[in-house]
């Protein structure tokens, strides 16, 4: 029995969970800095994009990025945008948001860095 064999490669599977397990969480915080960005900045890129649509074009665009809330009374409508109005967040806020996502990707990149290095060092 080689017991060092079976302690690398017991430590090589947990760091290799832990890659993957580091992976996942960098792409979860990767999408939600992708959805809070577009939320913020989103408007502003599509009146640019808008701007050299033909009005058609801009109103089938618009129904997907901005789709009908449930209802379709108009009422019931401004009653639902109205309702999400106080729930945006604020510029601070989101730049808050941004920030802290930057560092927990970040933060995760170097656990996998620190991960990889690991499982090169069971090779050598």
């Amino acid at each position: 029995m080689d017991r060092e064999a079976i302690a690398r490669g017991q430590r090589r599977r947990q760091v290799e969970e832990a890659l993957d397990d580091e992976r996942g969480r960098e792409a979860a915080l990767v999408e939600r800095l992708e959805d809070i960005v577009a939320e913020a900045d989103g408007p502003t890129v599509d009146e640019r994009a808008f701007e050299r649509l033909d009005p058609e074009d801009v109103a089938l665009v618009r129904a997907v990025l901005q789709p009908a809330p449930f209802d379709e009374d108009e009422d019931d409508a401004d009653d639902f945008a109205l309702a999400f109005d106080d729930e945006a967040p604020e510029e601070d806020e989101t730049d808050s948001e941004i920030a802290r996502l930057q560092a927990e990707i970040g933060d995760s990149r170097r656990r996998q860095l620190a991960y990889g290095r690991y499982l090169d060092a069971l090779d050598a």
